[in-house]
């Protein structure tokens, strides 16, 4: 298939890890980045096999030599320039969170009205681990009713973008308890609407932004979510356990596997998950090992390319659907939290 070429609007930490993957993508290659900052643009660029420094998203945008974007902006301004790049016939990738469901649902029907493919940037759902925990679920723990997620960062400083409430609204829940909103999306599936939200969160003073969240959604089903989020704890957690009718799927690496991702080299530590049924001790759990071929956020720009090259428009719609739950159950994770 012929390589989706992508440009890059942003030029932050995240964009560094993505623009690697498309680097190392076989149906893809980076051929530009945009920044405000023309400067910061050429760093980018020169540290990215000298791809093309654009100032300006426009310059960028009249590229003829862009099929997509990867929009790895502040959250207040994604909508924007989605609607925009979508308008100009480019595919989006765009980095989570969103300011709301109702910008989620905009943006989405916009590229679906198009033929263009939507989708958000979060690398765990294509990890084959995650398909591989959808399948065992059946077999191995019934039917889920209760999910556990814990993210920690052990590190922030108030320089950090998260702190700054205009550009990133829900600060730390926003950012991690996407996550959570994920995994539920992925692994819970719940069936019926949500029917409770509680969330408490820790505020940085002098900022006012949330650098802690713990709380739970109830759903109508009878499946509940609980979350703990946050960068408190001055440790890296990224816990999740996930309890069904009849057994206990757990793993403590559900963002980033500890093998072999953009953040973490250890060969030694095997990627998969443990399970756990009946009377068991710790002799009893299983682990079910789940090996990658490439990192997940190579897959994921894989992924993307390849939806697009096929025009799977199933594939898309679906990448969509979950885009737009998960800042849904996000969404109320946020409003449990301004009411209390």
């Amino acid at each position: 298939m012929t390589k989706l070429r992508i440009g890059i609007v942003g030029t932050g930490m995240i964009a560094n890890a993505i623009a690697d993957a498309i680097t190392c993508s076989d149906n893809a290659e980076l051929v530009a980045v945009s920044s405000r900052n023309i400067e910061s643009a050429r760093a980018f660029a020169s540290k990215h096999q000298n791809i093309a420094p654009v100032h300006g998203f426009d310059n960028l945008l009249a590229r003829t030599d862009v099929d997509a974007l990867y929009v790895a902006t502040p959250t207040f301004v994604k909508e924007e320039i989605a609607l925009r790049a979508i308008a100009a016939g480019k595919h989006v990738l765009v980095e989570k969170p969103f300011t709301s469901h109702e910008s989620v649902a905009r943006m989405t029907s916009a590229a679906a009205g198009r033929g263009i493919v939507f989708m958000d940037a979060t690398h765990f759902v294509h990890h084959p681990r995650t398909v591989a925990i959808q399948s065992a679920i059946p077999k191995h723990i019934g039917s889920p009713r209760s999910l556990h997620t814990t993210f920690y960062f052990p590190f922030a400083t108030r320089a950090n973008i998260r702190f700054d409430r205009k550009q990133e609204p829900m600060g730390m829940l926003g950012d991690l308890g996407w996550y959570s909103a994920r995994a539920m999306v992925e692994y819970l599936r719940p069936q019926g609407k949500i029917a409770k939200a509680m969330t408490s969160t820790e505020i940085d003073e002098p900022t006012g932004a949330v650098i802690r969240a713990c709380g739970m959604l109830a759903f109508e089903t009878g499946e509940v979510s609980t979350f703990d989020v946050g960068v408190t704890a001055d440790t890296l957690l990224m816990d999740l356990q996930l309890l069904g009718t009849a057994g206990v799927i757990q793993l403590d690496d559900f963002v980033l596997d500890w093998t072999n991702s953009w953040s973490f080299r250890h060969p030694e530590i095997k990627t998969g998950f443990t399970h756990r049924t009946a009377m068991a001790t710790r002799n009893g759990t299983t682990f079910f090992e789940t090996p990658a071929t490439k990192r997940q956020e190579i897959q994921m720009i894989d992924s993307f390319a390849q939806i697009i090259a096929s025009s799977n428009k199933h594939a898309a719609a679906a990448h969509a659907s979950a885009s737009l739950k998960t800042q849904k159950y996000l969404d109320a994770m946020w409003s449990g939290a301004r009411s209390q």
